[in-house]
């Protein structure tokens, strides 16, 4: 959540200061003529890495959840271990945790293809999936 203000924060300064070049740059314009309600708001590519930072934290929040709970379970109840009374509870939850934090990373590449262009055109040049396409769209 605090990551998320502080983009916004730096997203309207980083406005406020172009638009405050834009008016020195051209002082014969009219300041309110200048200024027009898309300038005013946040880029589209600014509130896209704000929607991609808070998919990637929610995941990595809930993949950490059963390993907190594992924790604090073994804190309070002594007998939550692998040869205590509440064993199969601890074993279900080992299963959780060594899925959730695999399928976290997962889906964070996933996340990352689908929201960050960069990213994208730089797994697809590595993985060689644009000169496949070229091929099929120009058969030699």
């Amino acid at each position: 959540m605090l990551l998320v203000i502080q983009l916004r924060k730096i997203s309207s300064w980083r406005l406020s200061v172009t638009s405050a070049k834009r008016q020195r740059v051209q002082p014969e314009e009219h300041p309110a003529s200048s200024s027009s309600a898309a300038e005013a708001r946040i880029p589209q590519k600014e509130e896209r890495l704000v929607r991609m930072v808070v998919a990637i934290t929610t995941i990595f929040i809930l993949s950490y959840i059963p390993t907190c709970i594992m924790l604090v379970g073994h804190v309070v109840f002594d007998e939550f271990n692998l040869l205590g009374v509440y064993r199969r509870l601890f074993i279900v939850f080992t299963y959780i945790i060594s899925l959730g934090q695999p399928i976290s990373g997962s889906v964070n590449i996933l996340i990352y293809y689908k929201m960050a262009s960069k990213f994208r055109s730089v797994f697809r040049s590595l993985v060689r999936l644009d000169r496949r396409e070229q091929e099929i769209q120009e058969p030699k």
